[in-house]
């Protein structure tokens, strides 16, 4: 299951950041950052991007807490 939250989360986040850089042409016809950045945020590439984050946290989420796990208890072991 964390295989599939990681490459679902990479790919909603690559997606997401290939659509922002192909919008950055707004910004040669005559649109303000501002405008751009309303633009964006009303196609819902943000969200999208966001997702695909919480996603990858998920899917590293364990073993993150099981490095850790690992490595306290290496060190405090009483001898």
């Amino acid at each position: 299951m964390r295989i599939f939250y990681l490459g679902l989360g990479i790919i909603c986040s690559s997606v997401s950041l290939f659509l922002i850089v192909i919008y950055l042409n707004l910004l040669v016809i005559g649109y303000t950052f501002l405008e751009f950045v309303y633009f964006i945020i009303s196609k819902g590439i943000v969200f999208l991007l966001l997702l695909g984050l919480i996603l990858i946290y998920k899917g590293l989420e364990r073993i993150i807490k099981n490095e850790l796990l690992l490595r306290y208890n290496g060190k405090f072991r009483r001898q």
